[in-house]
């Protein structure tokens, strides 16, 4: 698949969680949390990730399991990438308050990722100041070229 050809497929997809609200723990399309995004939305690339790690995920889990979230990442089958070479279908993660790692999202093309805010339920948000200052890392499980 060519990489536009790609972008215009993820941009078809994202339609379907447009209206969706934040719910946590949310794992359908009546409510998905940042990782039931993730999760919900690899499924159509033939990608399943798992939406837990067997351990109940309740509303504070950082503060008991600070690691809890980059420890699941780094078991994915998947390949670290940099931030300079991000590409469409990459999963992106940040520490969004004291540098702990607690959101998710996924590259739709190589300065943009979706992803599910509390306050704001689905989003698209440029990888900039912002999200660029508090992403972490990404990795891959696809590679186009």
């Amino acid at each position: 698949m060519q990489k536009n050809q790609l972008e215009s497929e993820i941009e078809k997809l994202l339609e379907q969680y447009r209206h969706v609200p934040f719910v946590h723990n949310g794992r359908t399309l009546e409510g998905l949390d940042c990782l039931g995004f993730v999760v919900h939305f690899y499924q159509n690339f033939g990608i399943f990730l798992p939406d837990n790690d067997g351990k109940e995920i309740d509303k504070h889990w950082y503060k008991t399991d600070p690691h809890r979230y980059i420890r699941s990442i780094r078991k994915l089958n998947s390949i670290q990438v940099s931030l300079d070479d991000l590409q469409p279908l990459d999963l992106v993660y940040f520490a969004i308050a004291k540098d702990i790692i607690t959101h998710t999202g996924i590259m739709i093309n190589h300065r943009e990722f979706a992803h599910m805010s509390p306050k704001r339920n689905f989003m698209i948000s440029k990888m900039e100041r912002h999200w660029k200052a508090r992403c972490r890392g990404a990795v891959r499980f696809i590679s186009f070229n």
